[in-house]
């Protein structure tokens, strides 16, 4: 293992220093807003410039030359911004050729290092905005606005709290960055490795039971990661071959991952810290969110079992041998601890009335002590925890840089409303047919999140689109559930599926083969925010509950998981292999159960119970054949 350049190692420095900051402030301090979110922001840019340094590559020398400039002109930028910070209380801004200067330089570096955090979709989408703000005029129809100067751009996206530095930006430096932390050091602790032995054990009788332990294990570290495609690669290396070993094939071992990881951005009671941000946008307590996302959740990873388990019919894999099933000891039940007693430990003080950053905060205290307690070797290097620290620093700093990316987004939005624009014109072609503004909505989530990490993405849809199926009459909770949904499947669908790039070089697999299979088996959880639309007592807290609409709810929705598994993967408990006719009509009865009339769905429970209960067993027909 090479040694990281002086610079490299200064950035590791202040990634530690961030962590300890987050920590301290919590625990300790109140800064002045304005100086917390430049300051995190401009802390941010270095970590993410000195460890991800361009020396790595063929520049060499000039490489750190190079980053020293970038940040050297931030520098130069936070001058100038510090300079009319008086000015941004008052919102009287002096447009000065030496303050744009400033401003575009500030903005210049961000994006230069969004592109080398994150790649070149949040790049492209914000210069997309950029450009969208200053032809406003020449625009056509629904897109033309009045348009922008660069004064009115520059006092929107840097010089004001509306941009880069915007509410958003403070919200996720004070109630997010401590759970990217948290992730970090719950991972050190040695608590992904207890949780894959303990999941494995218990899913060991189960055919197809890796891929059902690798699903339990991807969900619980997914939903403390700000990033599926982050999540993938570090459970991904362990829960990968574990799934291949049992018989699946290498699309479909990088498929479950996928869906698994993804889906823990929507397990609560994390969410991948979009819960906090939810929760501000829609004036809820965090309580009342994370009970709405409990029972979708249960759903879409009920749906996700049930494929792994008809695709282990189907090709005929049996359960672990009884001499390769893990043997549970006590110590394996005493190391559950350092899952699941953080993670009590966060909730309680959720549920004691605290906020989400002193949540956090409990949840990495308590993982310490929890890990220094249980885990021999935790204890035996200390350094660990550093390690942990610097990780969730450097996490939090390309976060960070994400969202005063979508800063600029959100500031161009505003300004030009374009936004309220969008959403009434999704209202009028959806006017009369909520499905059909649904789709569209969907349509447009799917789209501008491809690429992007859960909470930008969330972000900047919940902006253009949320707006627009709440205008056509769906309830503002469960049409920001909606649209986080799609944001966070977006890493699966095909053509750019983010996250099946990652998984498919661990499995061995065809990025595009992984993505068309991950789109598959997660076919119950695409259709999950249906039906909570329509049926909004699913998520418990959202508008008139009915205990008779959530119970006729459940019905129908396991009647559907059962109807997709069983036809997507082309096998049935009782009757092995099922043929094309029967899938189809397995298909169409599952797609029935999730249409919220009683004459349709009533008929698609009817029949699920049907082959549940009349269906022979292949062994069964054989010995009648014989006789």
């Amino acid at each position: 293992m090479t040694t990281p350049a002086p610079l490299e190692q200064l950035g590791r420095l202040l990634a530690l220093v961030l962590s300890g900051i987050v920590i301290s402030v919590i625990a300790f301090f109140v800064l002045d807003e304005a100086n917390a979110r430049f300051g995190v922001m401009a802390a941010s840019v270095v970590i993410v410039a000195l460890t991800s340094p361009l020396a790595r590559g063929r520049l060499g020398r000039w490489g750190q030359l190079l980053d020293v400039i970038l940040i050297a002109g931030f520098a130069y930028s936070a001058v100038w911004f510090f300079q009319v910070k008086s000015e941004l209380y008052t919102g009287f801004f002096r447009e000065t050729t030496q303050n744009l200067i400033g401003g575009l330089i500030g903005l210049a570096v961000l994006l230069i290092l969004v592109q080398r955090a994150w790649g070149w979709s949040l790049v492209i989408l914000a210069l997309v905005f950029i450009g969208f703000g200053f032809a406003g005029p020449s625009l056509p129809g629904l897109l033309r606005h009045f348009g922008m100067d660069s004064g009115d751009f520059m006092q929107i996206t840097w010089y004001s709290f509306d941009g880069v530095f915007g509410r958003t930006t403070g919200l996720v430096a004070d109630n997010v960055l401590i759970f990217l932390i948290f992730g970090a050091i719950l991972e050190r602790t040695g608590a992904g490795e207890s949780l894959i032995h303990i999941s494995t054990a218990l899913t060991a009788r189960i055919r197809g039971g890796s891929a059902h332990a690798a699903i339990v294990a991807s969900a619980i570290f997914g939903m403390m990661s700000g990033s599926v495609a982050a999540n993938i690669a570090g459970t991904g290396v362990f829960t990968i071959p574990m799934i291949k070993r049992q018989g699946f094939s290498a699309n479909f071992a990088g498929a479950v991952e996928t869906a698994a990881s993804s889906g823990g951005q929507l397990t609560p009671p994390i969410m991948a810290a979009a819960v906090f941000v939810m929760a501000d946008l829609v004036g809820m307590p965090f309580s009342l969110v994370i009970a709405a996302a409990a029972l979708p959740a249960l759903f879409k990873y009920i749906g996700l079992f049930g494929q792994v388990y008809a695709e282990a019919i189907r090709l005929d894999i049996k359960t672990l041998p009884p001499e390769e099933r893990p043997v549970l000891t006590a110590r394996d039940w005493l190391n559950s601890a350092l899952v699941f007693l953080p993670i009590a430990a966060l909730m309680a003080t959720f549920l004691a009335g605290k906020s989400p950053a002193m949540a956090g905060l409990i949840g990495v205290v308590t993982a310490i002590l929890t890990g220094l307690v249980l885990n021999p070797d935790f204890r035996r290097e200390p350094q660990r925890i550093l390690q942990a620290l610097i990780e969730g620093g450097i996490s939090s700093a390309q976060i960070m840089l994400a969202v005063g990316a979508i800063g600029i987004v959100l500031a161009v939005v505003n300004e030009t409303g374009v936004a309220i624009r969008f959403a009434t014109s999704i209202a009028s072609v959806g006017d009369g047919n909520l499905l059909l503004a649904l789709f569209l909505a969907m349509c447009g989530a799917l789209i501008l999140g491809m690429g992007l990490p859960t909470l930008p993405a969330y972000l900047i849809i919940a902006i253009m689109i949320a707006p627009a199926i709440i205008k056509a009459g769906v309830l503002p909770l469960a049409a920001h559930m909606f649209v986080l949904y799609f944001a966070v499947y977006s890493s699966i669908v095909p053509p750019i599926a983010y996250g099946c790039y990652v998984a498919a070089p661990i499995a061995g697999g065809n990025p595009l083969q992984t993505s068309f299979v991950a789109l598959r088996i997660s076919i119950v959880g695409l259709m999950v925010p249906y039906v909570f639309v329509f049926s909004p007592s699913l998520l418990l807290v959202a508008g008139a509950f009915s205990w008779s609409e959530l119970g006729f709810t459940m019905l129908r929705l396991l009647a559907a998981v059962w109807m997709f598994s069983t036809a997507l993967g082309g096998a049935d408990p009782r009757l092995g292999r099922i043929g094309f006719v029967q899938r189809c009509l397995r298909g169409a009865a599952g797609m029935a159960a999730m249409v919220p009339m009683a004459p349709i769905w009533g008929p698609a429970v009817l029949a699920t119970l049907a082959l549940g209960l009349f269906s022979k067993r292949p062994e069964a027909m054989t010995e009648k054949t014989k006789a």
